[in-house]
């Protein structure tokens, strides 16, 4: 086997765990948004979306870059042998300080956060009970960073892809359930958050030997912060340019518009799972190959994963695309309405497919603040856009400015791996899945023409397809795609058995 083949392998082992345990997160977190949609209602809902959405947004300040430092600095001073204590303590260290110092701020500000966004008692109650999960939110995201650095993604699934959205399920769904409503439900958030951190500062102590403090010299904390800085301001215009919408909409609209919207927009985001779980592996495997100067096989694995995440993703696009409707309807009948939010944002997540992980390779190549220009620059674009469309439009106007800021930036991180790296994703072998899926497309829409409802969406999904499967077969699938399959396939039923 070439060096190519052993890079991809290690991709697609760490890739079929992230996207076996993924398909038990979506699932479980699917139950628990069925169970919380159609009892509480697309207004309850939007209140709980919204705490959700600006905790994630709190953790980004908190963590001020500890996850991307733990994911650049570990696996190269593991390689080298060097004390890894020092990197372990700084992104604890910050991530804790930083995360209760918010905690406290939100606890004391909630009423104020209220008269700018949703105003009513019970999102302040609901915000105040959120503070108190601040710290262990943030340090679990560490946690899960230490573990898919040094390789242990099945430590790293466990604990996000399982534990956490059973544990959710459990203490969020069961206080619906029982009547507590959107107070209860931020109440089992608040108790599943706590045990997840719980176990997995526990896993990391007994199962691995990284978890360990030592004081860092004046020149690690000053090359740590240079990089994670600007990593914390990509991830805020990461923020901006991907979920600001949220803020907008809780400003100028209202929470039953925020339930419809966060539907649209989470169930559009199931598209990128099979780029987010190459995702968990491909950073640090990057990082090395590209210090070692090894730029071809980089281009291989980039090209290699960029058409195996389009070739799972575009058959899934079409269905939302051309069923929104249906798949909107099982959420209850308020959030059909946000059917052409769905259709925008599958789209513009097929475009994140198309062009593979560009984010993280530039991350990974050493061009930080090139990723922070691109996030703070589209944030910005994003903010004036939701602005000026939510105004003249509505809630479709901020579906239409998020969706085309992603589409923009992405287009823009593909010509900047061009330039600085000089590779690029695609080769003419991507023809063969998006011919298969534009036929896949034509089928499905025949079928929209015949049958409604349910059967539409369960009979027009499988014979879409089962015509895409088909043609693919007929093209022929490459052989190194067959290997990579088979890996994924491997590790997927290995999670199971």
């Amino acid at each position: 086997m070439d060096n190519d083949d052993d890079e991809i392998l290690s991709v697609s082992e760490g890739a079929g765990w992230f996207l076996g345990g993924h398909v038990i997160k979506q699932s479980v977190s699917l139950c628990t948004n069925v169970i919380i949609t159609n009892i509480l209602g697309a207004t309850l809902y939007g209140v709980y979306a919204y705490l959700k959405v600006l905790l994630s947004v709190v953790r980004v300040f908190c963590k001020l870059g500890s996850k991307q430092s733990v994911l650049r600095f570990l696996p190269e001073y593991r390689d080298e042998g060097r004390d890894t204590g020092t990197i372990i303590t700084l992104a604890y260290g910050t991530s804790l300080v930083i995360s209760i110092i918010f905690s406290l701020l939100i606890y004391i500000l909630s009423p104020m956060i209220a008269s700018y966004t949703i105003q009513s008692q019970i999102f302040i109650n609901t915000l105040r009970i959120i503070a108190i999960v601040i710290p262990s939110y943030t340090l679990s995201n560490i946690t899960i960073s230490i573990f898919q650095s040094i390789g242990r993604m099945e430590y790293n699934i466990l604990i996000s892809s399982v534990l956490d959205p059973v544990f959710r399920l459990v203490f969020v769904g069961s206080a619906v359930i029982l009547g507590f409503s959107v107070v209860g439900a931020t109440a089992g958030l608040v108790v599943a958050s706590i045990i997840v951190f719980i176990i997995g500062i526990w896993l990391l102590r007994v199962k691995t030997d990284i978890l360990y403090f030592e004081v860092p010299e004046k020149r690690e904390v000053k090359k740590y912060y240079n990089y994670s800085i600007p990593m914390t301001f990509n991830e805020v215009g990461n923020f901006l340019y991907n979920r600001v919408d949220i803020f907008m909409i809780a400003w100028f609209l209202s929470a039953e518009d925020i339930g419809v919207y966060n539907i649209a927009v989470t169930v559009a985001g199931l598209l990128i799972l099979p780029l987010t779980a190459f995702n968990q592996l491909f950073p640090p495997i990057a990082s090395r190959l590209y210090h070692n100067k090894n730029i071809e096989e980089l281009s291989v694995l980039y090209q290699r994963i960029t058409r195996l995440v389009l070739t799972i993703s575009i058959v899934p696009a079409i269905i939302l695309i051309l069923y929104s409707q249906e798949v909107l309807h099982i959420f209850g009948e308020e959030f059909t309405q946000g059917s052409m939010i769905l259709i925008l944002f599958s789209a513009s997540q097929l475009v994140n497919c198309i062009v593979g992980p560009s984010g993280y390779l530039l991350m990974m190549a050493d061009h930080q603040y090139i990723t922070f220009v691109n996030q703070v620059s589209s944030g910005i674009l994003n903010v004036l856009l939701n602005i000026v469309l939510i105004l003249e439009f509505g809630v479709i106007g901020a579906a239409i400015a998020t969706a085309t800021t992603l589409a923009l930036i992405n287009g823009i991180r593909l010509l900047q791996v061009y330039h600085f790296i000089g590779i690029t994703p695609y080769s003419h072998r991507l023809s063969k899945p998006i011919i298969s899926g534009l036929i896949s497309a034509i089928i499905m829409g025949l079928v929209k023409s015949v049958l409604s409802h349910t059967v539409l969406l369960v009979v027009g999904s499988m014979t879409g397809m089962g015509v895409f499967l088909t043609l693919l077969y007929l093209f022929g699938i490459e052989e190194e795609d067959k290997v990579l399959l088979s890996q994924l396939l491997s590790q997927f039923q290995n999670i199971y058995d």
